[in-house]
């Protein structure tokens, strides 16, 4: 008994501007066209330590306005390509948490997502955080480089 082919309903995108982001976004409109797939686009906003409170508040307006921003440009692809889309901003110290929990309770079917070379150092402590989503996804996931 075949059950056919896998169907993608929803995929996700962590947008941040990159322009490996970008490329994450481009390859899932390419793959949602053809399948006439809805695209989630996510920002995470990483906030600053509030143990510096006093640079703590208008850091975080900026990164939240800078997630908005990056959000809205996606919408705007995601609609000229045709296709279904919703956005979301998240303010968080883990993105790839927010990647994973985003995925999971909107029903994605895949994440795709830009894989950062970051500093070597803070690779060695922290890794990178398209490696985390990749370690702990329960759906594919597509990493572009």
């Amino acid at each position: 008994m075949n059950a056919g082919p896998a169907r993608f309903r929803t995929l996700l995108v962590p947008v941040d501007g990159s322009p490996l982001s970008d490329k994450a976004l481009a390859a899932a409109i390419a793959f949602a066209q053809p399948l006439h797939a809805k695209v989630i686009a996510l920002a995470v906003a990483e906030p600053y330590p509030e143990s510096l409170a006093p640079v703590s508040e208008e850091f975080n307006d900026r990164a939240m306005a800078r997630a908005r921003g990056h959000v809205g440009q996606a919408e705007r692809l995601l609609h000229e390509a045709g296709l279904t889309c919703d956005g979301y901003c998240v303010a968080s110290y883990e993105p790839h948490r927010e990647i994973l929990d985003t995925a999971r309770r909107l029903g994605s079917d895949a994440i795709f997502i830009g894989l950062h070379g970051g500093d070597p150092l803070g690779r060695f402590f922290f890794g990178s955080q398209a490696q985390k989503v990749l370690a702990y996804s329960p759906v594919p996931v597509m990493v572009l480089r």
